[in-house]
């Protein structure tokens, strides 16, 4: 006869299992990416194009430092070290793992709110091994036809990301980013974290040239959950950032030139763009959402009075 206690056990281990839900591992994303020191190779797929990246992260108290180096194509590589980012070489594109200021791997690090927002929900959806990993996958679900879905599969001990997959509505994947090698736990050396240049760090701020503005333009009745997130304006126009947290669509508005084309539209791998010309305006829509979104925000886009 099973000891009473090893009944006890036995009875509620279904119910803590089932306790721990797709938030609860959502909310490991930023202490893994953050706090620990990993290294490893990931690859990025889209549109027919396959870049390799060389990753190193490392953590050093309140100090957070990492690099990743191109492995293919022209030279390029980012260096993180705090707030400072320097980004070095060329090439037809931004590199597949994107830094922002607040650093870390930036799409898998947004998707620790998912459960929160409007359009999405998250859940469970089974084990698996990704990177010679026993992973963890979460599935973030679209519920409306205006952004993509996601699959998200979490190292199991640490919840680190090891793969992000961006899905339609047909469940397919459009792109995804995946570690084929990581090492958790291995500190990379100071020499792995230095630039391929003698040049400082310096602090990265792509819209410098442009200054915030109160927007004179505005989509009436975006689509649910997208907001209207900054307004920017430099020589060239006009730029309004709607986001719904995760997904995010640029909206460009500027004097017509009559030399460019009145409509257009295109994709390449998950972004969608769609321009047309009307009233002596060109407006332009660009983002990673499906083309029906797009569309909807550059066709609804309105210029408004100072009242709004």
């Amino acid at each position: 006869m099973r000891p009473a206690w090893l009944v006890l056990l036995l009875a509620l281990a279904g119910p803590l299992q089932a306790a721990v839900g797709a938030g609860d591992w959502l909310a490991r994303i930023e202490p893994a990416l953050r706090g620990l020191d990993y290294q490893g190779t990931l690859v990025h797929v889209t549109g027919g194009r396959v870049e390799t990246v060389r990753l190193f992260h490392r953590r050093d108290g309140d100090r957070e430092r990492e690099r990743l180096v191109a492995l293919g194509g022209a030279p390029r590589e980012v260096i993180r070290d705090g707030r400072k980012v320097m980004c070095l070489g060329g090439g037809d594109g931004p590199l597949a793992f994107e830094v922002t200021a607040h650093g870390g791997w930036s799409p898998a690090l947004a998707l620790s709110a998912a459960g929160d927002l409007t359009g999405y929900r998250v859940q469970l959806a089974g084990s698996d091994r990704i990177a010679g990993h026993a992973a963890q996958r979460i599935d973030i679900l679209a519920t409306d036809r205006w952004r993509y879905g996601y699959r998200l599969w979490l190292e199991r001990k640490t919840g680190l990301p090891l793969r992000v997959d961006l899905v339609d509505a047909q469940g397919a994947a459009v792109e995804h980013v995946a570690f084929t090698e990581l090492a958790i736990g291995r500190r990379p050396r100071d020499e792995d974290l230095e630039p391929s240049t003698d040049r400082g760090l310096v602090a990265l701020a792509p819209l410098a040239a442009a200054r915030t503005v109160a927007p004179d333009w505005r989509v009436p009745a975006p689509p649910p959950g997208f907001t209207l997130r900054s307004a920017r304006r430099d020589d060239a126009g006009l730029q309004l950032l709607y986001s719904d947290g995760l997904a995010s669509v640029s909206v460009y508005v500027e004097r017509a030139d009559p030399n460019r084309r009145a409509a257009s539209a295109s994709r390449q791998g998950a972004v969608h763009a769609q321009s047309f010309q009307s009233a002596g305006w060109h407006v332009l829509a660009i983002g990673k959402v499906p083309a029906g979104t797009v569309a909807h925000l550059a066709r609804t886009v309105r210029a408004v009075d100072a009242d709004g």
